[in-house]
């Protein structure tokens, strides 16, 4: 296994992200063994066949300046597969690899062992490395889509959420349903039961009204419609994520440090601080503008009846889904991350290296100039 692997150092401390909880660009699958040890499917339906790429984390990660040649072809992003040295002591780190690296298939082979699946493990790593990020609704729907069984326990989603997800999801769909299908007089059974087909993995051949609505073949309707799923949880998660932001703005700017204190540390810290913050919103404004266009989509259709205006929005919602992905992933793993590390009523001061670090980490993952 040590063939085509090496020990990464693009992670802060892999002890900090097994306590955290997953988060938009990271799968902790380390944290999921040892919640879910006693439940069933985490056996019986494991994420990965091989026992080692079940506890370990994977990770969406922008590409660092000495691994643009590791990759087939120029990509500013890429899913790293972490695999811990101890799983006891993440502190001392891990090797690694990222999917489609050259020679990444013979890793997994020489990680799977005599009597795993290699195969199947691949196409799940090759349907991560085609999300634009690592949220649980997300993987889930791409796991299914194309027939990989995986237990629930491996998807932290509380059903809270997903029924505020679904309602939420639910209200648009409505209105698609509508459209196609105005005339139908047991209008309130067949939307339920079109709700819960579109929102299926795969919806199959009820939901063919929408389709003709929207004069799409079917390939273009099966992928723009996984796609507009993913954009309205994205939609969904931007009315999660606001609150969390706003906090962690203000809290940046003013979080104490202690210990030495360098001057030219103090100052380059304060101008990352305040580089990091016009960063989150001008990212903020990025998504905010890719729902807006959305939504503008969606009211041609639903208030001046042009569908085709929304199926040109289908058709590009590929490309939009996964810029999307990787601006609100990024966003998520910064509110998340801040949260974990400073809880609410927790914001004590810290060393001046680490908060720079901190800094830094998220610079780099939104983009910035770390």
């Amino acid at each position: 296994m040590r063939k085509n692997a090496n020990v990464d150092r693009t992670v802060r401390d892999l002890g900090q992200i097994e306590k955290s909880a997953s988060t938009s660009r990271v799968l902790n699958l380390l944290a999921v063994s040892s919640a879910s040890r006693n439940d069933p499917g985490y056996s019986e339906q494991p994420f990965f066949t091989s026992p080692r790429l079940n506890e370990s984390l994977i990770i969406k990660h922008r590409v660092r300046a000495d691994e643009a040649g590791v990759l087939p072809k120029d990509r500013v992003s890429g899913t790293k597969v972490i695999l811990p040295f101890e799983r006891t002591d993440l502190k001392i780190g891990g090797r690694s690899f990222l999917i489609e690296q050259k020679g990444w298939r013979d890793v997994v082979n020489d990680i799977s062992g005599a009597y795993r699946n290699p195969e199947r493990d691949i196409l799940v790593l090759l349907a991560l490395n085609d999300l634009p990020s690592l949220d649980p609704f997300l993987v889930r729907e791409q796991l299914k889509r194309r027939g990989l069984a995986v237990a629930p326990c491996y998807f932290r989603i509380s059903e809270a959420d997903v029924t505020r997800m679904q309602s939420f999801v639910g209200k648009q769909v409505e209105i698609l349903l509508d459209i196609s299908q105005r005339n139908r007089m047991d209008g309130s059974s067949w939307s339920n039961r079109m709700i819960r087909a579109l929102l299926a993995p795969t919806p199959g051949d009820s939901i063919h009204p929408i389709r003709l609505a929207l004069r799409l073949d079917p390939e273009d309707f099966e992928e723009g419609i996984f796609a507009w799923k993913g954009f309205v949880y994205y939609q969904w998660l931007l009315g999660e994520l606001r609150p969390q932001l706003g906090p962690f703005l203000r809290e940046i700017l003013v979080m104490k440090t202690h210990g030495f204190r360098d001057r030219e540390m103090s100052l380059a810290l304060d101008r990352a601080r305040r580089r990091l913050v016009d960063r989150v919103n001008s990212v903020m404004e990025e998504v905010v503008g890719a729902v807006r266009v959305y939504e503008a989509a969606f009211n041609d259709l639903t208030r001046n009846g042009k569908p085709l205006a929304f199926a040109n929005f289908l058709r590009r919602t590929p490309e939009m889904f996964i810029l999307l992905g990787e601006r609100i992933g990024a966003l998520s793993h910064v509110a998340s991350y801040w949260q974990f590390r400073f809880p609410e009523g927790a914001l004590e001061p810290i060393q001046m290296e680490e908060l720079f670090e901190i800094v830094r980490d998220f610079e780099f993952t939104l983009g910035g100039e770390a």
